[in-house]
């Protein structure tokens, strides 16, 4: 095989993008929305859609001579790059193309100035030895979930109560409680990242919830009838609560017959009311990191590509 070329790819290539992802994430258990179909015509990802209309110089696909081998993205946050997605076609693996569109992300967030990475990726071997060979370290598993929404709609309530709460929606739609929201972005993940909570907020119309300890907004939490989270709280107890919130908002929504949550192993506490709920593990993830040291025992992921 030739010399592989990694170039960024544009908006009007999205779709080809998409399909890329779909046919190959519908393999995966950790996947289980992806529809594997080659449709041009079939919707985007909207949170694709979203990545690109803010972060259009993290998208990237390899290629040789014309043939298509892989498909990578990346989002900025702070200082902060995230991998939001590494897509390699299975007939083209171990020719090089993931390890080449790996260090591309990496040349893009140096060139941007970030001190850390972040990569929520699929228990696979061929992933995770190229995260490893490219001074990546795994930071904790990330247990994928599902629940059936009348076991969610009785977890929700006991989780909800065990500290005051309330619908923040309203308020946060008209920007009121942004200040809260980056504080404890910043103390639970590292970073701030407003442009997120305006797209779930405004374009996705999720709706959100406050948990308040003491005197300060402690947690918030994003459900939906397609998504539950994110979710983090100051504190466990706090994010435990809002996880509560999120499921309950989630139900609320009209959400689909099985409700899908991803809860970083350290929040044991998490983990341990979903399956005394009667939730099913799913699958596992694993959280990578580079110049990375946060303790994810405080928070709920949203969709793995913009967690």
């Amino acid at each position: 095989m030739s010399k592989i070329k990694v170039r960024r790819i544009n908006r009007e290539e999205l779709a080809g993008a998409a399909i890329l992802r779909d046919v190959v994430a519908a393999e995966l258990a950790a996947y289980p929305a992806s529809r594997g179909t080659l449709d041009l015509d079939m919707e985007i990802d909207p949170n694709l859609r979203h990545l690109m209309a803010h972060d259009p110089d993290g998208f990237f696909t390899a290629t040789d001579h014309e043939e298509t081998l892989g498909f990578a993205a990346a989002h900025i946050r702070s200082r902060q790059c995230v991998l939001s997605e590494l897509w390699v076609l299975p007939q083209h693996h171990g020719c090089g193309a993931g390890r080449a569109l790996l260090e591309r992300i990496i040349g893009y967030g140096e060139r941007s100035g970030v001190r850390e990475y972040l990569a929520v990726v699929p228990a696979e071997p061929a992933i995770q030895a190229l995260l490893l060979g490219l001074s990546f370290r795994p930071l904790t598993p990330v247990y994928q979930f599902s629940i059936e929404r009348a076991l969610a709609a009785t977890l929700a309530p006991s989780l909800a109560r065990l500290l005051p709460g309330r619908d923040a929606t309203t308020d946060l739609f008209n920007r009121r409680g942004q200040a809260d929201i980056d504080r404890i972005d910043r103390v639970t993940r590292n970073i701030t990242r407003e442009v997120d909570h305006l797209y779930w907020l405004k374009e996705r119309r999720f709706k959100a919830a406050f948990v308040q300890q003491g005197a300060r907004i402690a947690a918030y939490a994003y459900g939906s009838a397609e998504q539950i989270g994110p979710v983090a709280g100051s504190t466990p107890d706090a994010a435990l609560s809002g996880l509560g919130w999120a499921l309950q908002l989630a139900v609320e929504s009209g959400a689909h017959d099985l409700i899908e949550v991803r809860v970083p192993a350290p929040f044991a506490a998490a983990t341990e009311a979903m399956l005394d709920g009667g939730a099913r593990l799913e699958a596992t993830l694993m959280i990578y990191g580079r110049g990375l040291a946060l303790a994810f025992d405080r928070s709920i992921l949203g969709p793995v590509c913009l967690p």
